[in-house]
């Protein structure tokens, strides 16, 4: 494919947790895999930062952030406040990557997360932009409104709000996080936009939602955010109306927290359910992105029950295997997908309108196929890799040009 007039080759770093991300539960891992994907196929030049190699790879241009003993300053820091040493020595492994990939590599440009206000640390440290890709500020994620008074929440906090503001633009996966940020914290007058994350289209024989199989699917972890309490309750409703309805639950469990500071985990959710619910819930636990990929091929309906959402990658996967999918109006998600159309949406930590929607499309399988067709065709003309790179890389023009 030829580069559009706007966007001439670029050499641009991508950090991420893991590559090529194969193995890794991560949704920054796949988005980062998905868009180094897209920008090579149209002619880029692309270089990949990371500290963990989880599978097989030939990438050319991989610099490896290797560990890095701590400091002095950072061990005693770290006897007191272990997140301030940890960070410390964090920074430092970013600082000494980015610039072994400027130097090595020539990278005109570098995009990473702006988790524990790394970007604009690396920022002040580099000759070259750097763009921060909001994957899910942390204020996002608190219990309560309010924002927390100390602790490491609120420190981590305050360490991205300060990132931000010394970054050369920002990548926002969805309108709403955008807004809702700038609302929180303020951003600075730099180059801002909302491109969503690249997913690989899987080849298909047919669109998971013709499957004949009465089997729901949840793919995310056991935790508050992914709402994957509401998730059961749904569930539940569902198993007492059909019984034979299964449901496939495929995530690590971190728990979820409880008024008294204990954790909810997902045996203990379990415990709690009706025999007639539980005994019909295969647990599968961490799976690799290959995996999952299949699962989804055998699954018509997937449920996403997200008390928030930054974009949605298990959503958009789901819609590029042609699932039927009933998705929680929250965050990204009700950018994606459009209620009635390539999916069902039903309001955030709505256990009854959950079920009550699944349940409607298990009456009505011509509803979940139209459903499941209309989603793949939609990821395929907005969401796939070398359309989402072309977005990029038109904003990195502007941004390497001011």
């Amino acid at each position: 494919m030829s580069l559009t007039p706007a966007a001439r080759p670029f050499r641009i770093g991508l950090l991420t947790p893991a590559w090529p991300g194969t193995a890794t539960a991560n949704g920054i891992a796949s988005a980062t895999a998905h868009l180094a994907q897209g920008l090579e196929a149209i002619g880029h030049e692309v270089t990949i930062l990371t500290g963990m190699i989880d599978g097989a790879h030939r990438h050319p241009r991989l610099v490896q952030l290797a560990p890095l003993p701590f400091s002095l300053t950072e061990r005693l820091v770290g006897r007191f406040f272990p997140d301030r040493g940890l960070r410390g020595v964090n920074i430092r492994k970013l600082i000494m990557g980015a610039q072994q990939a400027i130097r090595d590599h020539g990278i005109e440009v570098l995009l990473m997360e702006e988790s524990y206000g790394w970007a604009g640390a690396v920022s002040a440290a580099v000759s070259i932009p750097v763009v921060a890709t909001l994957h899910g500020p942390q204020w996002l994620h608190r219990v309560t409104p309010a924002p927390p008074r100390r602790g490491p929440e609120a420190r981590r906090e305050n360490w991205e709000r300060a990132g931000l503001q010394r970054v050369d633009a920002i990548i926002s996966p969805s309108r709403d996080v955008l807004d809702r940020t700038r609302l929180e914290w303020g951003l600075p007058e730099v180059p801002t936009t909302v491109i969503g994350n690249a997913v690989a289209l899987p080849s298909l024989d047919r669109p998971a939602a013709q499957s004949a199989e009465p089997r729901l699917l949840f793919i995310g972890r056991f935790d508050r955010i992914k709402g994957a309490d509401v998730l059961l309750d749904a569930f539940a409703r569902v198993a007492a109306l059909r019984p034979e309805v299964r449901l496939t639950f495929a995530g690590p469990d971190v728990g979820i927290p409880q008024p008294d500071g204990s954790r909810l985990h997902l045996s203990q959710a379990l415990a709690r359910l009706p025999a007639a619910a539980r005994d019909r819930i295969e647990v599968l636990g961490h799976r690799t992105r290959d995996e999952i990929a299949e699962l989804r091929r055998h699954h018509p309906i997937t449920l996403i029950a997200s008390r928030y959402e930054t974009f949605g990658v298990a959503l958009i996967e789901a819609l590029a295997a042609g699932s039927a999918v009933v998705a929680t109006r929250a965050g990204g998600c009700a950018e994606i997908l459009r209620d009635g159309d390539t999916g069902l949406l039903v309001p955030s930590e709505d256990a009854a309108a959950m079920a009550e929607a699944c349940l409607r499309l298990l009456a009505d399988p011509a509803l979940a196929l139209r459903l499941g067709r209309a989603a793949r065709a939609d990821v395929e003309a907005r969401f796939t890799p070398d359309v989402i790179a072309r977005e990029v890389a038109s904003f990195l023009a502007r941004v390497c040009r001011s």
